[in-house]
């Protein structure tokens, strides 16, 4: 805990500033991007948050939580057909269309979680950061969330997963240890591990 992985990811997603050095996306360093190319690459760069009830608007079903950033980035022609592409994302998340009319605090620490992956999944992402995703749930959940994980990741999205779990790192197929803000190069671990 404390050793910058989260600050590291929201750096990468340009959600902090970084001060230094050079983020390099497709060739490109993202941190001289300009706004509008910064927006484009938004739709690229998704993140699942540790904590699901805070980043849902208690006053917006979830459906239309999922609903606003396809809108927001004029995904689909229309609501009706934005509404099936939700219930198919939820679906997705192991979720089921009845549940687009219910608000957050109507669901679990899971089920919030993942109608956040569902969220994020919104606009195709080639890269969703998930920070510490399994942090407040128990470990038949974090089983399952890092389970639809798996399967996002087997839908060729690439998935950086911030945690300080020792048991959920080993779903990763790269592991990257961060110690005072410091990778532990001697702790590298880059043999592919199945989900």
């Amino acid at each position: 805990s404390g050793c910058g992985k989260t600050t590291l990811g929201k750096t990468i997603l340009r959600l902090n500033p970084a001060y230094d050095g050079e983020i390099n996306y497709k060739g490109r360093n993202i941190l001289d991007m300009s706004k509008s190319d910064l927006k484009d690459l938004r739709k690229e760069m998704q993140i699942i948050f540790q904590d699901p009830y805070s980043s849902l608007n208690p006053r917006m079903t979830i459906g239309n939580a999922i609903l606003e950033p396809m809108q927001v980035h004029n995904k689909y022609s229309n609501d009706s057909e934005r509404k099936d592409k939700v219930i198919e994302l939820l679906e997705k998340v192991n979720m089921k269309p009845e549940h687009f009319q219910r608000y957050p605090h109507e669901f679990s620490g899971g089920q919030r979680q993942r109608v956040a992956i569902a969220r994020a999944l919104v606009t195709r992402p080639a890269i969703i950061l998930a920070d510490e995703p399994t942090g407040n749930l128990d470990s038949k959940t974090s089983y399952e969330i890092m389970e639809i994980l798996g399967k996002i990741h087997g839908d060729g999205n690439t998935v950086v997963l911030v945690t300080h779990e020792e048991d959920i790192s080993l779903f990763a197929h790269r592991v990257i240890r961060l110690r005072d803000g410091l990778i532990e190069t001697d702790k590298l671990n880059t043999s592919p591990n199945t989900i």
